[in-house]
């Protein structure tokens, strides 16, 4: 069989800033016709093409106005649009794996949007971020901890984790706790190959909870607005295996899970007493 190979660039995937309303595919311009007639900046909107090299993969277009953000996916044919006010984000995830990027936003209602891209041109899509997030359009996260000292320990246990955990950031302005903990990979391949440690960085912010979980494979965080409810427990695993770690919230349950190691359970107990109702469970 003769298959023809693409060779098209890889940026031809990236996120592009739209700077004429002529650019803006078709598809996308009916949900975005009453912005655009009341003033919005082509700009505002960045077409996320679809990754040429995977079948069916989707195309988005993510824009905002007036402390709104409008998400559009277009997949085999169909277009699903999400509106997105201020009040209406119940908690929102986001990952990188190498240099893809995935943001999931849950809603207050019971729906679910997201959208996936290059991290690359991730700066452009700031200001949709920034408005999930229930922040300005226009706020630039800071670069170091502004309270440098209260994080020294943080700096010397683990320099990466110290500026993964400045994504806390980007949800509120303020660290108000937080508790750090490294793991140990269970997996003997992975000793072998001596990858990194799986690394969790719980925060309270004065926005609400969040939680980020790094490992070989890449960081995930979950952003929870103080309104939306959660419970973060201390609880036994199965057959007497130690203890974890677990984040439930109503809409994914148990989102996340961190094994802890023999003496971090004392200090994960009293993190979770400090700011959630529900007690810990300690084995």
């Amino acid at each position: 069989m003769n298959i023809r190979e693409d060779r098209r660039p890889t940026l031809a995937s990236w996120p592009r800033r739209m700077y004429d309303w002529s650019e803006v595919p078709v598809p996308f311009r009916a949900a975005l016709a009453d912005w655009n007639a009341a003033g919005m900046p082509p700009g505002n909107v960045t077409l996320i093409p679809r990754i040429h090299q995977y079948s069916g993969a989707p195309e988005y277009a993510a824009a905002w106005f007036d402390g709104e953000v409008c998400l559009q996916r277009m997949a085999g044919g169909r277009l699903d649009v999400w509106r997105i006010r201020p009040g209406d984000v119940a908690q929102v995830g986001y990952s990188v794996q190498l240099i893809k990027c995935t943001v999931t936003v849950r809603l207050k209602e019971g729906g679910r949007a997201g959208f996936s891209y290059n991290k690359t041109k991730e700066d452009q899509l700031y200001p949709v971020l920034s408005l999930l997030l229930g922040q300005p359009a226009g706020r630039r996260p800071p670069l170091r901890h502004p309270d440098a000292s209260a994080f020294a320990q943080l700096l010397q246990e683990s320099y990466a984790m110290y500026y993964t955990s400045l994504l806390a950031y980007r949800f509120g302005g303020r660290i108000l706790d937080h508790i750090f903990l490294r793991g140990k990979h269970q997996n003997l391949l992975y000793l072998l190959q001596r990858r990194p440690d799986p690394e969790c960085f719980c925060a309270m912010t004065d926005a609400g909870p969040v939680c980020i979980l790094t490992d070989f494979y890449g960081t995930s965080v979950l952003y929870l607005p103080d309104s939306s409810p959660c419970s973060l427990q201390v609880k036994p695993l199965p057959r007497g295996k130690g203890s974890g770690l677990y984040l439930r919230t109503p809409e994914d349950e148990e989102r996340l899970y961190f094994y802890l190691l023999p003496g971090q359970e004392g200090p994960a107990g009293a993190f979770v007493r400090r700011w959630f109702s529900q007690p810990a469970e300690e084995g």
